[in-house]
C-alpha cells in the first residue's frame, strides 16, 4: 500500500505501523517514506511518542485507583474490573481523550508566593534571610499576571527579566524558567519553549515541583504548535 494523500488515512496508516498490523512489505514501504520524508518521519515519532505518553497516563491514573477499588470487590467484580480496564487500553478513544486532555487542560504551577525559600539568598548560612531586590518579585508576579490576562509577550518580558538576577535561589529561578517556557509557547515560539523545558529533561536535583502530567502537558503542546508551524 502506498502512503495515502489524505491526512486522516495518513494517520491511520501510521497508527497501523505502531501497532504492528502491517504485513512486512508495508512496513517497508512506510520506513522507506521516513528516510526519505524527514517531515513525515517526525509525525511518526510524534504519534509514538504521543502513544507512549497515553500508555503512561492511563496507567498511572488507574493503578493506584483500581488496586483499592478491587480489594473492597468480590472476585466476580475484580475479573470484571480487569476485562474492561484491558478493553479500555486499547480503545482509540482513550487516545483522543488524552490528546484533549493534554491539549486543552490547564497548566498548573506551584503556588511560590509564600514560599520561604523563594525569599532566602544563597548564602550557606542558613540562618541569614534577605530578600532579593523588589523589583524582581515585583517583574515575576507582574509576568504571573500577564500569563492570566493572556498577555503573553509582556509576561515573557517579565521572566526574562528576573532571569537577569544572578543572586536569587534556584528554587525561585527554575519557577521563573518554567514560567518563560510557557509564556513562549502561548506567544508563538515554541522553538525558545523547547530550548527552556529541554533544560529540565534530565534534571535530578531540581527543586521547583512541577508535576509530571503537566510537564507532559507543556511538552505536548510545544510539539503540536511546532506541527502546526
Amino acid at each position: 500500500m502506498k502512503r495515502p494523500t489524505e491526512k486522516q488515512e495518513e494517520h491511520e496508516w501510521i497508527e497501523r505501523y505502531l501497532t504492528n498490523q502491517m504485513p512486512a512489505g508495508e512496513r517497508a514501504e512506510l520506513e522507506t517514506e521516513m528516510q526519505t520524508d524527514p517531515i513525515f518521519k517526525q509525525e511518526v515519532l510524534l504519534l509514538q511518542r504521543t502513544q507512549k505518553l497515553m500508555e503512561e497516563a492511563f496507567l498511572e491514573q488507574r493503578a493506584t485507583s483500581t488496586v483499592k477499588f478491587l480489594q473492597r470487590q468480590s472476585r466476580r467484580k475484580m475479573q470484571r474490573i480487569r476485562l474492561v480496564s484491558r478493553s479500555l487500553v486499547g480503545l482509540a478513544s482513550a487516545g483522543l481523550l488524552l490528546v484533549l486532555y493534554l491539549s486543552a487542560s490547564p497548566v498548573v504551577f506551584p503556588n511560590s508566593e509564600n514560599d520561604i525559600n523563594v525569599t532566602r539568598n544563597l548564602s550557606d548560612d542558613s540562618s541569614t534571610v534577605a530578600t532579593p531586590p523588589n523589583q524582581i518579585f515585583s517583574q515575576f508576579f507582574e509576568g504571573q499576571s500577564h500569563l492570566s490576562e493572556g498577555q503573553y509577550a509582556l509576561a515573557a518580558k517579565n521572566f526574562q527579566q528576573v532571569l537577569t538576577a544572578s543572586d536569587i535561589r534556584p528554587y525561585f529561578r527554575e519557577a521563573a524558567q518554567w514560567h518563560l517556557a510557557f509564556a513562549y509557547l502561548k506567544s508563538g515560539e515554541p522553538d525558545k519553549a523547547e530550548r527552556m523545558y529541554n533544560q529540565f529533561r534530565q534534571c535530578i536535583d531540581c527543586e521547583y515541583p512541577i508535576r509530571t502530567v503537566d510537564r507532559w502537558k507543556i511538552w505536548w503542546q510545544i510539539k503540536w504548535a511546532q506541527w502546526l508551524g
